[in-house]
């Protein structure tokens, strides 16, 4: 293999974090022998590390183990070191005083609860996979903790780089990666473990409290139960118009949230109310919280700041969801369930007699 930088691998860099991590940085520049950064630096998960040391560090770290590049064997940041980092997904910037790493901005503040439900619920969708920073899951969950951020006047970095590196930090606290002679990156934080244990062996439970906090109902650090506290007395208020492209009647996502939960303490599974169909269990995690909500009052028979409650919502699977609404006058439950049985049943309306169709 020819000794150049472009040939080191995104995996060879992340052990190369590891390791500056774990000895430090003083420690890791005297043992490469390549100086400080003068110009670009490397950002990953808020921290920073000196790109060139860690690119020449990091060729020792692929496959046989070669001996790392020297000083010598290394060019230019600008026209070597910055592009090849960049290309394998990494975030390199100018320093912002020539020679004085520590003018580069500060490091993020630590990961809250909610932001780490959310990491965990990806890294398990993707069953401990490395999706790497450019995947588009890991794209998206990089923009709702930004989204987060801004909504609590909080500055963050919780860019794509950081969020994969989170997904590594998991590794090392999983059984199933570690069983088999994985170490994961081993700088994790106390609460890391802490979300960790909390949801082990609880994959659904986990789902709904992603779920919960994507509706903007976040958790606090010291919450008890590993599930969002149950709100019984809360009343939505739906139905206002609200214009998108279409006039359309605005829906309350927590309520969804809220008899998810209640359904998921009563019965200990999320399952369609008239089949008994169960994503989870026919699908696997891609299916792990997923059930369609009906609302018994129809959203579109509502007047203006309709109050609801979660109680007034039924969890169904898709079929039976659709059978539902298939034609007028719409099915109770009831019925539905005696044509699913096969016994006839009357087809009855909702309590909301359904909008006649235009020209009808």
């Amino acid at each position: 293999m020819e000794r150049k930088v472009s040939n080191i691998t995104r995996e060879a860099v992340i052990a190369a974090i590891a390791e500056y991590d774990r000895v430090g940085r003083d420690q890791f520049l005297a043992q490469y022998g390549i100086g400080p950064a003068r110009t670009y630096w490397l950002r990953y998960e808020g921290r920073k590390y000196d790109s060139k040391a860690l690119a020449g560090a990091a060729f020792g770290h692929l496959p046989g183990n070669p001996t790392p590049l020297s000083r010598k064997e290394l060019h230019g940041g600008k026209v070597e070191t910055a592009p090849v980092l960049r290309a394998l997904g990494f975030e390199v910037d100018q320093l912002v005083v020539n020679g004085d790493i520590e003018a580069a901005p500060g490091r993020n503040p630590s990961w809250t609860r909610d932001e780490l439900i959310l990491a965990l619920e990806l890294y398990h969708r993707h069953g401990g996979a490395d999706p790497g920073p450019t995947h588009p899951d890991v794209i998206a969950l990089s923009e709702i903790l930004r989204a987060m951020a801004v909504e609590q006047g909080l500055a963050t970095f919780r860019n794509p780089q950081g969020v994969a590196m989170k997904l590594m930090n998991f590794r090392s606290l999983d059984p199933a990666f570690v069983s088999k002679g994985g170490a994961g990156l081993k700088k994790i934080g106390k609460l890391d473990r802490v979300v960790w244990e909390e949801f082990a062996g609880r994959p659904l439970e986990l789902s709904l409290a992603a779920e919960y906090v994507r509706t903007g109902l976040a958790t606090s650090d010291d919450e008890a139960d590993p599930l969002p506290m149950e709100e019984p007395e809360y009343v939505g208020r739906e139905g206002r118009l609200r214009y998108r492209k279409h006039l359309s009647r605005e829906r309350d996502r927590r309520l969804v949230v809220l008899r998810k939960q209640a359904a998921m303490r009563q019965h200990g599974k999320l399952a369609c109310e008239v089949c008994d169909f169960d994503f989870a269990a026919a699908y696997g995690p891609r299916g792990l919280g997923y059930v369609e909500a009906h609302h018994v009052n129809a959203v579109r028979e509502m007047e203006e700041e309709t109050e609801t409650r979660a109680e007034d919502l039924a969890l169904l699977c898709a079929n039976c969801h659709r059978i539902v609404h298939r034609q007028q006058p719409w099915l109770s439950l009831p019925a539905l369930k005696n044509l699913l049985r096969g016994t006839g049943g009357s087809v009855e309306p909702t309590a909301v007699p359904p909008v006649p169709l235009k020209g009808a």
